[in-house]
């Protein structure tokens, strides 16, 4: 059943606008009452799940463990493949997979499933091909990519949704450090430029909730601008970005957004003046600076968005997809002109 008042609120709100008559405000009102409330789910039963899980785990990697060398190759395999089918299967027969507790556990076994079946592929890539470790690295994540985009699809899950893009960002980095040249700043940067195309298909809503993508797509953009800052042009990106995360808060007047742009700004910009200007002082008085704009910069979309209500909506499919293909075409050349 819908929440009471805020049922209230909106049907106040639709008669006053004339959306609907008091009558039909009634009406709605006495049905809402009378639809039983949804059965609520034991939050022992899915502790207990958990917990079971992580000791069904623990048990298999122990073992596992004591026993992996007279396992041989096929055994190893057997053991992770059979892994990935069994957590796979435990997640269909969820009875209620779609909602509460049992939606929840379907989410975890299947991120364990996807962890599982990248396992047995990289096993398969390394002791049954003989690959060297950036191709073992690229297949097994790649495999786990696909395995992930397929259960996310029929779960939309955040766990499933942060597995995939994780898979994508290590495959995508893996394939980065098969280029002949430095083997440093083109991964990095390639995992920098496929978080900031996922953050552009959220903000397009692409792929969803939005909020997921912002975050999923943010920790790679954080990492891999961190890690590319030493140079002189990693320097200017990482500024850039976090400067794009919070300047694109402010616009959209979204908390989440502007939120993983203060992480970044506070993990990026602190570190590029520490390099730049090695003095404490320096340091100190940036992150003063920055605290107060932070601050503001939240209070102002925090208001904005109890005074104005939703912002305008500029993040469109077309918008999003065009945005993300820059930045991923964007960096595409920036990895291969560094690694060839």
């Amino acid at each position: 059943m819908a929440n009471p008042s805020s049922l209230d609120d909106a049907l106040d709100r639709w008669v006053a606008a004339g959306l609907i008559e008091p009558a039909q405000a009634e009406a709605i009102r006495a049905a809402e009452a009378a639809r039983p409330a949804p059965p609520r789910s034991s939050l022992l039963a899915e502790a207990l799940g958990y917990v079971g899980g992580i000791l069904v785990l623990v048990a298999v990697i122990t073992l596992t463990g004591r026993f992996w060398d007279e396992l041989g190759t096929g055994g190893r395999l057997a053991v992770a493949a059979g892994a990935a089918v069994v957590l796979l299967v435990a997640g269909l027969l969820a009875p209620s997979p779609h909602i509460g507790a049992s939606g929840r556990l379907r989410a975890v076994v299947w991120l364990l499933s996807v962890a599982a079946l990248s396992g047995a592929v990289g096993l398969f890539a390394d002791e049954v091909l003989d690959l060297d470790g950036e191709v073992v690295a690229l297949l097994a994540a790649g495999g786990a990519a696909v395995y992930a985009a397929v259960l996310w699809r029929l779960h939309r899950a955040i766990p499933l949704h942060a597995a995939f893009i994780v898979a994508v960002v290590v495959a995508v980095a893996a394939a980065a450090a098969l280029l002949p040249g430095e083997a440093g700043e083109p991964p990095w940067l390639a995992v920098w430029g496929v978080g900031l195309a996922w953050m552009l298909l959220g903000w397009g809503r692409v792929v969803g909730p939005r909020a997921a993508a912002y975050v999923c797509g943010s920790v790679p953009v954080i990492v891999g601008a961190t890690v590319v800052a030493d140079s002189g042009w990693g320097a200017t990106l990482a500024i850039a970005s976090a400067a794009l995360l919070v300047v694109g808060g402010v616009l959209e007047r979204d908390l989440v957004l502007l939120g993983v742009g203060a992480v970044a700004t506070l993990i990026v910009v602190p570190r590029v003046v520490a390099d730049w200007f090695p003095d404490a002082l320096a340091v100190a008085f940036v992150l003063l600076v920055l605290g107060i704009a932070l601050v503001g910069a939240g209070l102002f979309v925090a208001r904005r968005r109890r005074e104005a209500g939703p912002g305008q909506e500029r993040g469109t499919p077309g918008r999003g997809i065009g945005a993300a293909a820059v930045v991923a075409a964007g960096a595409a050349i920036g990895v291969l002109a560094l690694g060839l």
